[in-house]
This record gives C-alpha cells, structure tokens and sequence, in this order.
C-alpha cells in the first residue's frame, strides 16, 4: 500500500543572511509597495504580489523595516514557496 505525500517543509527564519542568499539565489529582491517604504514585499515572483506595484529598494532598508515590524521570513526550501510572518504571538500583535 502507497500513498502520496505532499506534505511542505516549511522553515522560519529572522537571519539576515539566509533570507538575503535564499532570495538572491531565486532571483528574488527586496522591495516595497510603490510610495510607500513601510509596506515591504519580496519582488521579482509576480504570482507573490498580484495587482501590486512595487519599488526595489536596498537590501539594508528592507531588514530595518523587517527589524522595526518584528516580522519572520517564513518559506519551504524544496518548492519555492515564501511569505513574511509577525514575530508577535496573537496576544502581542
């Protein structure tokens, strides 16, 4: 008897450099929604943000706004899926 699996890996993370080399090695960049410096995104996957319009900015801003938000990089290595999380538990938030 088999079954099927499809079960996602899924990681958080708050370390600077392992979102910085998992980003850049999907060709992925920091960004934030245009116009507004506060309203980080992950840019260059067009299906992450449908209908937004976004500025790339240095990857130094993105990790102050990431720090300044108490935000996680949550994301599953094996299938490319990605999302930005809170740090704070739901009583915190």
């Amino acid at each position: 008897m088999s079954y099927r699996c499809d079960v996602m890996t899924v990681y958080e993370t708050t370390n600077h450099h392992a979102i910085y080399h998992w980003c850049t090695a999907r060709g992925l960049f920091p960004a934030c929604l245009r116009g507004s410096l506060d309203r980080i995104r992950i840019g260059g996957d067009d299906s992450a943000n449908p209908g937004e319009e976004l500025d790339p900015i240095e990857w130094w801003r993105w990790f102050k706004e990431f720090e300044a938000r108490e935000l996680m990089f949550i994301y599953d290595p094996s299938k490319g899926w990605y999302t930005l999380g809170s740090r704070k538990t739901p009583a915190n938030a």
